[in-house]
């Protein structure tokens, strides 16, 4: 009977275990992490694989964020440069006085010399055991129309990796000379590193001390060069360190408005120059230009559909993103230059990377007419042009605006993340030889009370978007020529009305590039042509063409006449041109 018992009491438990085992792996099964599977097409092979139907179309510029883990770093760095005479490539020995022969804009002039670095916290001393002769890097100047500044901006690069700073070994040293507030870069870094679909850097202020090594042992001395913002380079390990591909086309631009001009061509065209290429656009990483030719030709082929060309080679949140911010802080110099164009391999997209943010937030800046503000002088590049003319797209371009403004952009933000600049300021811009380079309307008293106002110019930036874009779309104007029986042919591109309204055009030549003496004018043109009612003689004259919406919005061209001469005139709108 005993046994018996031990049968059922054993049979119950086996029961008992059997349904224990089912609960908890149902449990498991609803408690464990699910995991994604791939989509997988039984008929597909890599010998199907395109460009076009690669997977990475579809991914968006998503930076690993970790890199900012000890962001913002608003320490000051003292940092002290050794620049040893070096040999040149001829073999001439030249040393830290050749700098001051570099010219604004001139990349062709530009000498490596071999240097000592030494990094330390802020008013922390050198190590005594450390050597001060010995080459650890080697220093350049860097910039473009900086270049010829007397006090100039610097390209590091330590040898060593255990060298690094903050694990960078190519140190971008910048002076800033032309932000006002001096703090301008740390800002808009500081605040793209907290943004989607875009990238950023890794800043730091820095004070820079620098000895020059080729004049008599006796008389070398650290001299104080002031504050300078050490800005993370755009590399491979840029790209890598946030969860970028490294296999890639990256481009800087240098004068690059999206046109295929006849210098950029893929290295194995036997007219390329690689010099020439550079003109235009920095070559920062790849060996191929195929991708960026790819793109241009079809940005540029007013036959194909723009949206169509639009999708398959921008991502649209990059794109907002990058231009929203670059509205709202005033970047006017992204027409054709600071910006980085990046597009991994194995992919159609490119992205934009922003760069050299010195002359944003500048309320002294050349004045435009407000209907050229707010963004809509971008209209001389062609693919801003085509995309703003897709109805919706000036729309979603304000959504993005208005969502920077009311979550990166706010009063109270924008206070909490300028008040660790202030100690920085505080130490250095009331010293030489920053304080000689502040902008005439500045002392440095003025310095802290301008870096408050930051809310108060975007603010101002947003507002000149909302103005400016209810005029029609700026464009382009042809040189007259003169017809047969002495009067001219005058055309300009079409433009555009945002809201669809009427667009109609007024022309006016004068005798004087102010406009004041009119000798000739019509309004009410439907065509964006007109010849003119009367002749010519010989001699030079100017042309303006307004476009004039239905509701009497009233918008120049893109055209300007500038003078650099004992005073300097620039009048936007304004056509010189000569009649023989």
């Amino acid at each position: 009977m005993n046994n018996q018992i031990d049968k059922k009491e054993i049979l119950v438990l086996s029961v008992v275990c059997a349904v224990m085992v089912i609960l908890f792996g149902c449990l498991y099964a609803s408690q464990r992490i699910k995991t994604e599977k791939p989509a997988v097409d039984e008929d597909y092979s890599l010998n199907d694989w395109t460009i076009e139907d690669s997977a990475q179309n579809n991914s968006g510029l998503e930076e690993d964020k970790s890199i900012y883990s000890d962001q913002p770093d608003n320490n000051i760095y003292d940092v002290y440069v050794s620049v040893f005479p070096t040999p040149d490539e001829d073999g001439k020995m030249i040393d830290f006085s050749s700098f001051g022969y570099h010219e604004p804009r001139n990349h062709d002039y530009n000498p490596t010399l071999n240097c000592n670095v030494q990094i330390v916290n802020e008013d922390e001393k050198l190590d005594p055991l450390l050597s001060l002769d010995k080459k650890n890097a080697t220093i350049r100047v860097r910039g473009n129309s900086s270049r010829g500044d007397k006090y100039k901006s610097y390209k590091i690069k330590l040898n060593d990796k255990n060298d690094s700073f903050k694990g960078q070994t190519s140190l971008n040293v910048n002076k800033h000379s032309e932000d006002i507030s001096k703090v301008t870069t740390k800002f808009c870094t500081d605040i793209l590193q907290e943004m989607d679909n875009i990238t950023s850097y890794r800043t730091t202020f820095m004070r820079v001390w620098i000895r020059d090594c080729s004049v008599p042992a006796d008389e070398q001395e650290f001299e104080y060069y002031g504050l300078f913002t050490q800005t993370e380079q755009p590399n491979k390990t840029y790209l890598e360190n946030r969860g970028l591909s490294s296999n890639c086309e990256m481009y800087k631009a240098r004068d690059f408005s999206f046109r295929l001009t006849d210098v950029i061509k893929d290295v194995d065209d036997p007219e390329y120059s690689e010099h020439d290429f550079e003109t235009v656009l920095g070559i920062l990483e790849g060996d191929s230009h195929a991708q960026l030719i790819e793109m241009l030709e079809a940005v540029n082929d007013e036959t194909r559909n723009f949206e169509e060309v639009f999708s398959t080679y921008f991502d649209e949140e990059n794109y907002l993103t990058w231009l929203a911010f670059n509205i709202l802080l005033g970047g006017t110099d992204i027409l054709n230059h600071n910006f980085i164009i990046y597009s991994p391999v194995n992919s159609q997209k490119w992205y934009f990377i922003p760069w050299d943010f010195d002359s944003d937030l500048d309320k002294f800046k050349h004045s435009l007419p407000p209907t050229l503000k707010g963004g809509q002088k971008l209209n001389q590049v062609i693919l801003h042009r085509r995309y703003f003319r897709i109805p919706g797209n000036l729309e979603k371009l304000s959504q993005k605006i208005e969502e920077l403004v009311n979550t990166y952009f706010t009063e109270e933000h924008i206070a909490e993340v300028t008040a660790g600049y202030k100690p920085v300021v505080s130490k250095t811009l009331g010293l030489e030889p920053d304080i000689e380079l502040l902008n005439n309307d500045m002392t440095p008293a003025d310095v802290i009370p301008y870096i408050d106002s930051f809310y108060d110019i975007i603010q101002a930036s947003y507002e000149e978007f909302r103005h400016a874009f209810n005029f029609p779309a700026p464009f382009f104007v042809s040189k007259p020529e003169k017809n047969t029986d002495g009067t001219l042919h005058l055309a300009w591109d079409p433009s555009y009305s945002y809201q669809q309204k009427t667009v109609k055009y007024r022309v006016e030549i004068a005798t004087d590039c102010h406009m004041q003496n009119v000798i000739y004018e019509s309004d009410d043109i439907i065509n964006n042509y007109e010849d003119t009612s009367e002749k010519f003689d010989a001699g030079t004259y100017y042309l303006m063409v307004y476009a004039v919406d239905s509701d009497g919005h009233e918008q120049i061209s893109l055209e300007h006449y500038e003078f650099m001469g004992a005073k300097f005139i620039y009048e936007s709108g304004v056509l010189e041109f000569t009649v023989e």
